[in-house]
């Protein structure tokens, strides 16, 4: 499960969500896990039933004038009670000055109690935002990703198939590369795969008997992409190690990735077959069905509905 610490969350974001630390420094080691983030305003009404105290907590205007209109010992009582759970850290918004007991329980808990002057709604959309991304679930796949007429193709296979090669053609075609034998992948809210490269080797590709080529030097800015949404899988497998090919399309194949399923195509390779043009059509009957129109269904249909015909005809 991916996590990061309040102390990485102020490295990071400092400057761009004007954080500080206000008290609780001793608890900048304490881990976020969730991208949700909660504004407690039932909680510190005295309801606990569901408080998500693994969610980051967001003191705005409302908690803050309702702490503020509590009697000072009815306030005690209620944050001594919100403090004892285990709270990644309270986050106050709109440079609002923390009320004394706020930072009182807070150094008594160890819990990071941060300030921002940045408005409620402005700070939790941007701290969503770089939560979603930075907790998103993560795989290393081993293939070739490219964008082909703004679908994004992974391309896999046995080492030596030929991928590289496929999709370095592609891009002498016009679609880009987004990353080469080294693929992340993150699985954004809504289930959505988004590939990227590796800072390390970005825009490297390397071809069998040429070595490690720079594809953006050769080919441009406009032949790569920083990310692309993952929506087809194509497999490129020898054409002599499979057993049974698909003639029609009727059979749907599915790949997981992150518990995705996402739409695969066994592509076979043979001598003579032209890869690139067989992905970019493979893309294009993709986009096809996502659109709605499935060519062989459509002939399945027609057909059936001539034998019926003929089953008519024939009493």
């Amino acid at each position: 499960m991916a996590e990061i610490t309040v102390g990485e969350l102020l490295e990071e974001r400092e400057v761009v969500l004007h954080l500080t630390v206000v008290a609780g420094h001793k608890g900048l080691n304490r881990k976020i896990t969730v991208s949700d983030i909660d504004r407690p305003g039932v909680t510190l009404a005295g309801i606990y039933e569901h408080f998500r105290s693994e969610r980051i907590q967001i003191i705005g205007m409302g908690e803050y004038t309702y702490l503020k209109m509590l009697p000072k010992e009815r306030r005690e009582e209620t944050l001594k009670k919100f403090f004892s759970f285990y709270i990644p850290c309270v986050i106050v918004t709109r440079n609002l000055a923390p009320l004394e007991e706020l930072v009182k329980y807070a150094n008594e808990t160890n819990t990071p109690l941060l300030s921002t002057a940045l408005s409620t709604g402005e700070f939790i959309t941007q701290l969503k935002s770089y939560l979603d991304d930075k907790l998103a679930p993560t795989a290393i796949l081993h293939g070739v990703l490219v964008d082909v007429y703004r679908l994004g193709v992974l391309i896999m296979g046995e080492s030596g198939i030929g991928k590289s090669e496929c999709a370095i053609e592609l891009v002498r075609r016009g679609h880009f590369l987004v990353a080469d034998d080294v693929v992340e992948v993150k699985c954004k809210p809504g289930n959505v795969l988004i590939g990227y490269s590796k800072n390390v080797v970005r825009y490297l590709m390397e071809l069998r008997g040429l070595g490690i080529i720079d594809v953006r030097s050769l080919f441009g800015i406009s032949s790569i992409l920083n990310s692309t949404t993952i929506e087809l899988v194509i497999q490129l497998a020898d054409w002599e190690k499979i057993n049974e090919i698909d003639r029609s399309g009727m059979e749907e194949r599915f790949t997981t990735i992150l518990g995705v399923n996402v739409p695969e195509i066994l592509l076979p390779v043979a001598p003579g077959r032209n890869l690139a043009v067989l992905v970019e059509i493979a893309t294009l009957n993709q986009q096809l069905k996502k659109a709605g129109y499935n060519v062989v269904r459509e002939l399945n249909y027609k057909l059936l509905q001539i034998l019926k015909k003929n089953d008519k005809s024939a009493i």
